[in-house]
């Protein structure tokens, strides 16, 4: 597979242009432990070396069973991990840090990311943490998740420039926000923007318009239209998707990809045909369901004020950014076709957490921006 450089600033580090990511039931989708171990080997030997995991994926499951994998063979891999947003603060992250460091059975971390920014920790109070321990050895470059674009800024003024590597956020053909403000400062910088969910949670592949399109240039290609969408994204030099593969076949579609440079002109007719149709709806005809009982949120505005499931950040510490004029993307809803007595026109699809933010922030009284998908894809969540 093609190599690329993970960022290219004091320091690069060489990896595939397609990673692995090991989020959103990685292990238990993988059918055992063993076939997950066997799968993250595989990924490397097809060039995919980049392994992107987290503590809370699995309660630390997906990071044992890559430690398992480097246990095998620790130079065939780089390893990127990250800190839940309350190990924020120093002491919490040294420990949040060694813990992963157990796990991954390794003696260094080549990538520590940021999941998701505290709001109430000091960000360069976390930036001079995460500094520290490069100095002391424990990792080798740093990264940034879920970061607003004034956040980036901070970090590129901050101790921690010298060993930024990359900015993960949410990017594919179907969900572009990151293209608007965050990748054009990685170009800038010398960064990578890894980019998590590159297929759109499946939504690429049964987009209306454009997944035709998608499917069409993928037979004229000899591919398949995820490969395709995939491509689309390694074709930029600055990004790295990193998709999840439960399956040796998945694993060497996500591989092909690395190798498929897409032709500018193909490049600008999926973006064309995957434009996002962004409307500003007014918060009161969206309706708010609980269709996810494995991802529990909120589904009322005093409870999503209360905040008693702890989110970090909640719904009311969201808002604050949001009133300073910080939305990291639009929420995602679907029209109905039989709007309710409620006043609900719309389900919203993905994005509760935001969604209640932008409530609390605007007292109800300003219209969200959200991405409407056509009629029949709302199952595509």
């Amino acid at each position: 597979m093609r190599q690329v450089s993970l960022g290219s600033r004091d320091r690069e580090i060489g990896v595939g242009a397609i990673g692995q990511g090991t989020a959103m039931e990685f292990c238990a989708n993988a059918g055992s432990l063993r076939q997950a171990v066997r799968l993250l080997h595989r990924g490397a030997e097809l060039g995919m070396t980049l392994v992107d995991t987290a503590p809370s994926y699995e309660f630390g499951l997906a990071e044992a069973v890559v430690g398992r994998a480097l246990q095998e063979n620790r130079s065939r891999f780089v390893v990127a991990t990250k800190f839940p947003p309350e190990c924020s603060a120093p002491d919490d992250l040294v420990r949040s840090v060694e813990g992963s460091i157990r796990r991954l059975r390794t003696t260094a971390i080549d990538l520590l990311q940021i999941h998701w920014p505290h709001p109430k920790i000091p960000f360069d109070e976390t930036l001079g943490a995460m500094t520290r321990l490069v100095e002391r050895g424990l990792v080798r470059a740093l990264g940034l998740g879920n970061c607003t674009v004034d956040q980036v800024l901070q970090a590129l003024a901050s101790e921690a420039a010298p060993h930024l590597a990359s900015v993960q956020q949410e990017f594919s053909l179907a969900q572009r926000s990151a293209a608007e403000g965050l990748l054009p400062l990685c170009r800038e910088h010398g960064l990578t923007l890894l980019a998590y969910s590159p297929l759109g949670r499946g939504r690429v592949l049964v987009r209306g318009s454009g997944s035709v399109l998608l499917a069409q240039m993928a037979r004229r290609l000899g591919t398949n239209p995820a490969a395709t969408a995939l491509a689309w994204l390694a074709s930029d030099p600055d990004v790295i998707p990193i998709p999840r593969a439960a399956s040796e076949g998945h694993l060497e579609q996500n591989a092909g990809s690395g190798d498929l440079i897409l032709a500018d002109d193909d490049r600008l007719a999926l973006a064309r045909a995957f434009e996002p149709r962004i409307e500003e709806i007014e918060t009161g005809e969206i309706r708010v369901g609980d269709d996810d009982p494995a991802h529990p949120t909120y589904t009322t505005l005093d409870e999503a004020r209360a905040n008693r499931l702890g989110l970090v950040p909640g719904p009311a510490e969201l808002a604050e950014r949001i009133a300073a004029g910080e939305l990291l993307k639009p929420v995602r809803v679907a029209a109905l076709h039989d709007p309710g007595a409620d006043g609900g026109r719309y389900r919203l699809l993905e994005g509760r957490i935001r969604y209640w933010a932008w409530v609390i922030a605007f007292d109800g009284q300003r219209a969200i921006p959200a991405i409407v998908e056509e009629s029949g894809l709302e199952k595509a969540a």
